[in-house]
């Protein structure tokens, strides 16, 4: 079935969803190891995240890729994962999450040793594209590689129904 519909990623997991989605323990481990030894801030709301205060969000929406792959999460605020749920972020927001996901390559690369860091990086290597691992840290390559893998998934979101333009908007805070 995959074979003939190339086009849309994970069609079995569409067509037999998962009864209990994966634990991203070891994503959120990535993503604590990279704030830890450099200042995350949310793509969305630009703020400071903390590591008491950290959700992962699927840039592409897992219901789409069904999968919990490095490359697509990104750290960001609990209430902006739970605000943008299955929703498409603008295009304003790609150049901060290729940023982000250049500076957790670059403080994992330093920071992780090299069993896990392998470990991190592989999906990056299938899934974008890429034969020399080195070529991660270079953030012209990995832009490259988002825009030609990346781009295209969100067009195909887009036209199979997934709504598109999400950006985040505080709720007004109530006075007392």
């Amino acid at each position: 079935m995959q074979r003939r519909n190339q086009g849309v990623p994970a069609v079995s997991s569409k067509l037999f969803p998962p009864q209990k989605r994966d634990s991203l323990k070891t994503q959120t481990e990535y993503w604590k190891l990279v704030r830890k030894h450099s200042d995350v801030r949310c793509i969305y709301t630009e703020e400071r995240l903390s590591a008491d205060k950290l959700a992962l969000d699927h840039y592409l929406p897992w219901s789409f890729v069904a999968h919990d792959q490095l490359w697509n999460l990104i750290p960001t605020l609990p209430e902006v994962n739970s605000s943008k749920s299955d929703h498409l972020p603008e295009a304003r927001y790609f150049d901060r999450f290729v940023s982000l996901q250049h500076q957790g390559l670059i403080v994992a690369n330093k920071n992780a040793g090299a069993r896990d860091w392998n470990k991190y990086i592989e999906p990056y290597l299938s899934d974008l594209r890429f034969s020399d691992k080195l070529d991660l840290l270079d953030r012209e390559k990995l832009e490259r590689a988002y825009k030609s893998t990346l781009l295209p998934m969100l067009e195909l979101a887009k036209n199979l129904g997934f709504s598109a333009n999400w950006r985040f908007r505080r709720m007004p805070s109530k006075q007392q």
